[in-house]
């Protein structure tokens, strides 16, 4: 019963650029998506991009996007419309920059920003140190599941 939930609820989950981090695969994106959507009921069906980009590329969206010229890790752009809710664009070279420095795989890193920028596009927040707290719980809870 709670899969077929799972189901009807489960975003369509459009990806490009996976390639671009070792041992990223498609499926394990798409699941990280609809864990984030189930958990924090994200509106049925909607449609969610997620690019994987190299950093100039990212940087060039970032300036472009949000007019900020910095690298950054991820991006969450809403439109809130079913036909596509948002887009999660990730710097894969920040990834994997950042998951040497960390010690865990490029993938894990990876993850991590795909379920964050999922995080956004439903409405967390983490632009003070209560939510961003509370965006770190929301973040493990979607990985971990």
């Amino acid at each position: 019963m709670a899969t077929n939930r799972a189901a009807r609820r489960a975003p369509r989950v459009l990806v490009s650029g996976e390639e671009r981090v070792p041992g990223l695969r498609r499926r394990a994106v798409e699941e990280v998506v609809a864990r984030a959507w189930e958990e924090w009921h994200g509106p049925p069906g909607a449609a969610v991009e997620v690019a994987f980009l190299d950093e100039a590329e990212h940087t060039r969206c970032h300036a472009e996007l949000l007019g900020d010229p910095s690298p950054t890790d991820v991006m969450a752009i809403p439109y809130r419309d079913p036909d596509l809710w948002g887009e999660i664009i990730v710097n894969a070279d920040c990834a994997r920059r950042e998951a040497r420095q960390r010690g865990v795989e490029d993938r894990q890193e990876a993850l991590l920003y795909v379920a964050h920028g999922a995080l956004h596009l439903l409405g967390h927040d983490d632009h003070d140190p209560v939510a961003r707290e509370r965006m770190r719980a929301a973040e493990n809870r979607v990985l971990r599941s």
